[in-house]
């Protein structure tokens, strides 16, 4: 009895119940048994091919010319293999029949006495002599069947929980995980804001959820636990049905070699994928039916990144096939072929892997009913793309053509396009699918599958965690695409949790957590030690560079507003191209930028952009897939995903290699020569040109502005083809970095002699003091317009690391000892 009730509210009466919606109930489960003994038996099948030879173990025609004996000996194998198989058939059919017959009988029974039931039991109690023993057995009988019609009646009037208004899910199990999603106990719960539209709202702001957020929520948890209950009953039809009929591949051939190298994944799946649902993969899986549907070139090839869900759709077709839901492939069998084992095992015999394959294929195409699944079949074909197996191609070409031979590849993009350019004979016959990522909200529905197993007794992960996860793993882990990328932080997450919070739930919060502790970059709510870090942005980063206060200024907010969230998450942290004559604090500032940033100087990736000025520069930068080389840019991204970019001296870089900048400031990725996407969203890029630096020292001396200087230089070099405008627009700033003046280059060398002293002491234990007088001696005498600060750096490391080295030598001043310096 699985009748709905009104979503009204009241159960019906019992007697109204009980000979409509009770009837009804009775009627479809005694329909619903039929058609399964009917499926089970497989009675119109067998009937089908009740003539039919035995698993099609018949011998072909394997000669030429005309042999009677031979042709003899077949006939006879032919008619023996039919009876065999006939009388076998007839036995399950008549059996089948049988117990259809039985079950009818029985369900007339039942039905009859449902009917009659009321009847009876008066009748009994009223018009059956009246002794003792025959009262006791009809008030057991009618006890008997109050309470078993009670118990049919309250199951069947039970209103599901898709029937439900908020106010009666209160009172359900469920409510508890509902509250677990949004990381609150279900005792704490104030149920009152169920009244008003306004409270819920203004509940979950305080939260930060919307209501499309808590219709997810109730969505994903109540379907869920209606999927539940639904498996546990056991008469539907849908349910019935996932047990395999009998006799099923008795019109099939034996595949005796190729099973001992195959899991049959239509017959049980113990894997992880056995029980996943298919979300956000219904047009490729869709596109796979269709092909395997077709009468000839009806093999199909996956193509994607490792994690982006091939597997799935495989494993979901074959479990489709398992439970009865694909009539159109219902005695097919989906063989996950281990190829390499199949291979190695013919090389370690010592036979030839060659007639091994053929043997294997052949069995395949013969048996009518098989899918071979080969993953990764790329490894298999072509000497020059693998190293550990022979190649097949020839083998597999000779079976391709075969309308019975089907098979599910699956391959890398990478990989992909390697096979394209070399096995055009092969890839002919498949039509190919490539995977494409799932979106943000199928890839969390992909999670909370994933994590059902972890939270079958109580939530672990609220709405706003799983939220976190998908964001993050997009933002700090690219090396695999969705869903695998938040599967490994959901896990990643999920161990941090275990080990080191005291939290009742995992939350955003730890989400943040794990993410500062992986990436060294702080995640999550912005704490007061933080806090005060980016306020005064501007004040640390001047301890280590002088002047340049718009610099500082613009930069410092860009940080901000990466921090705070309402920067584009896409780009880059933060983009800026720095113009200006040398020593000026450039590569200072990156400096200081990226020890303020991450934490670490280290952190700080410098490429010389005058040695990329050939045409192969692109091929260095991005790898060469024909060369096997990876590339310096991305190889050194990919190790530190997390770190300040400084190009210095762009302008000096090769015309082209600019335009692989455009789209990496445009939208934080550049895909390598192997067609890996590489995340530049994690990276402060800053870029250093020393352009125009003639026109600058003539404006300078001039006492230009430095707004002025600056817009002459951008137009000196569009004008110049030095930078195209549409490269410079990319960039979140365009920072001119005026000449140093005289106090501050007077702070640049007190600044410069403290490291001096700081690292002599530290190093030599040896205090070193400086006369008065002196910074102004280095200014005068090793000052160099044209070289900056750098003309100044250059004279201390000349002159009073000279001094301090000779007296360190000759002995004048041992360790511990001080020295007074002046020039």
């Amino acid at each position: 009895m699985d009748q709905k009730i009104s979503t009204q509210g009241r159960r019906p009466n019992f007697f109204y119940w009980y000979y409509n919606d009770g009837i009804h109930g009775l009627l479809e489960i005694w329909k619903n048994f039929l058609v399964f003994i009917w499926h089970y038996f497989s009675i119109y099948g067998l009937l089908k091919t009740l003539f039919s030879p035995w698993r099609r173990d018949v011998t072909n025609k394997g000669w030429r010319g005309f042999h009677p004996v031979r042709m003899l000996e077949i006939i006879v194998e032919n008619l023996f293999s039919r009876l065999i198989g006939s009388i076998v058939r007839i036995f399950v059919v008549c059996s089948g029949l049988i117990v259809f017959l039985a079950v009818s009988i029985l369900g007339l029974i039942i039905n009859f006495f449902w009917i009659s039931a009321p009847f009876l039991i008066v009748a009994a109690l009223f018009l059956l002599p009246k002794n003792t023993s025959d009262l006791f057995i009809s008030g057991a009988a009618f006890l008997f069947f109050l309470i078993l019609t009670a118990i049919f009646y309250l199951n069947d009037t039970k209103k599901e929980i898709i029937d439900m208004n908020l106010e009666e899910i209160t009172a359900h199990p469920i409510f508890e995980r509902i509250c677990g999603r949004l990381g609150i106990e279900a005792k704490r719960f104030p149920k009152e804001i169920f009244a008003s539209p306004e409270l819920l709202e203004d509940f979950l702001k305080v939260r930060g959820l919307t209501k499309e957020d808590f219709s997810k929520i109730l969505d994903w948890e109540i379907k869920g636990w209606q999927k539940k209950e639904d498996l546990k009953k056991f008469w539907r039809i849908q349910n019935l049905k996932k047990r395999k009929p009998i006799g099923q591949q008795w019109h099939f051939a034996y595949t005796v070699n190729l099973d001992k190298y195959c899991k049959d994944l239509s017959e049980n799946d113990w894997s992880e994928y056995g029980k996943i649902e298919l979300v956000g993969r219904q047009n490729e899986y869709e596109i796979v039916r269709l092909m395997l549907e077709r009468p000839d070139q009806n093999c199909v090839l996956l193509v994607g990144n490792a994690g982006i869900g091939k597997k799935t759709v495989i494993h979901y077709l074959a479990r489709q096939i398992r439970t009865g839901k694909e009539k159109t492939f219902e005695n097919i069998r989906v063989l996950l072929l281990d190829l390499g084992r199949a291979i190695s095992e013919a090389i370690n015999k010592g036979e030839d892997v060659e007639n091994l394959m053929r043997l294997l294929f052949y069995e395949a195409s013969y048996a009518g009913n098989v899918v071979l699944v080969i993953e990764h079949l790329e490894h298999f074909l072509g000497k020059e793309m693998n190293t550990f197996h022979p190649d097949i191609s020839a083998v597999i070409s000779e079976f391709l053509d075969i309308p019975t031979f089907q098979i599910i590849a699956t391959s890398t993009t990478k990989e992909y396009h390697k096979l394209i350019e070399k096995q055009q004979g092969i890839v002919k016959y498949f039509e190919v699918v490539e995977m494409q990522e799932p979106s943000e909200n199928e890839a969390m529905q992909i999670v909370l599958m994933q994590l059902y197993k972890y939270e079958k007794t109580r939530i672990l992960f609220t709405f706003k965690a799983i939220k976190e996860i998908i964001n993050g793993s997009g933002k700090y882990s690219w090396n695999f695409p969705l869903p695998e990328r938040a599967l490994d932080l959901a896990m990643d997450t999920l161990m941090f949790w275990e080990k080191k919070s005291d939290e009742q739930f995992i939350t955003e919060k730890t989400v943040g957590d794990y993410l500062t502790l992986k990436t060294g970059i702080q995640q999550g709510q912005i704490g007061s030690d933080e806090r005060k870090k980016l306020l005064n942005l501007e004040e640390r980063l001047h301890r280590q560079v002088i002047g340049q206060e718009e610099a500082i200024k613009h930069v410092a907010e860009s940080l901000r507003r990466s921090r705070s969230g309402i920067g584009n998450s896409k780009k880059p942290i933060g983009s800026f191209l720095f113009l200006g004559p040398t020593g000026v604090g450039k590569t200072e500032t990156a400096k200081a930028l990226a020890k303020t940033y991450f934490g670490d100087e280290k952190h700080m990736i410098r490429l010389d952009m005058s040695e990329f000025q050939t045409s192969n520069s692109i091929d260095r930068l991005l790898g060469s897939s024909q060369l096997n080389q990876p590339g310096r840019l991305v190889t050194q991204i990919k190790d530190n995903p997390c770190s300040l970019l400084l190009l210095d001296e762009i302008e000096k870089a090769y015309p082209e290699v600019l335009d692989i900048f455009l789209q990496i400031l445009d939208e934080g990725f550049v895909t390598d020569a192997f067609g890996e996407k590489v995340n530049f969203t994690n990276t402060i890029i800053i870029a250093t040109s020393n352009a125009g630096a003639s026109l600058i020292k003539r404006m300078v001396e001039e006492n230009a502005e430095a707004e002025e200087i600056k817009q002459a230089v951008i137009d000196y070099a569009i004008e110049n083809n030095i930078f195209r405008t549409e490269f410079l627009n990319r960039f979140e700033g365009v920072i001119f970095f005026r000449p140093l003046n005289t106090q501050e280059l007077i702070s640049v060398v007190r600044l410069q002699l403290q490291k001096f002293a700081r690292r002599v002491e530290k190093e030599k234990n040896i205090e070193i003091v400086f006369d008065d007088g002196i910074i102004e001696d280095i200014i005068q005498k090793g000052y160099n317009p044209i070289f900056g600060a750098r003309s100044l750096n250059r004279y201390i490391e000349d002159t009073i690391e000279g001094i301090v080295a000779k007296k360190i030598i000759s002995g004048e001043v041992a360790v511990g000892g001080k020295i007074t310096i002046n020039l």
